[in-house]
């Protein structure tokens, strides 16, 4: 008596190509896609509040503890001639150390306001 072996049959192969290939189109598109914010200048710890969360962009003005601006890459009095030249009516991100004098905030808010009514969005800390 014979025996037949039944053949099994092979499975085709996998091609995991273009699998690959929609992982990195996936990849590229998060990576444009994504909102990428440069570092602060200087590290501080803005005041508390309750309100709702806010993502900053690159154009914030920071108050340190020590009373010095940054704006644009730029610091102290240099920092106002590069602020006059902003465009108007978009509203300014002011970080703002919780360790900074109230008065200093003052004047800083009124140096902002000489120029023209600019509309203010002060960070704090949630």
């Amino acid at each position: 008596m014979r025996i037949i072996r039944q053949v099994q049959p092979k499975r085709p192969v996998e091609n995991v190509i273009p699998m690959i290939n929609v992982v990195f189109l996936l990849l590229v598109f998060f990576l444009i896609t994504a909102r990428i914010t440069p570092p602060l200048p200087v590290e501080i710890n803005p005041p508390e509040a309750k309100g709702a969360p806010f993502d900053g962009g690159a154009d914030d003005l920071v108050l340190s503890q020590d009373g010095v601006v940054y704006y644009a890459g730029h610091s102290g009095e240099a920092v106002w001639p590069i602020f006059a030249e902003r465009k108007d009516g978009e509203p300014l991100t002011l970080r703002v150390d919780r360790a900074a004098p109230g008065a200093l905030l003052a004047r800083t808010l009124a140096r902002i306001n000489a120029g023209a009514g600019v509309a203010v969005n002060l960070v704090a800390e949630n």
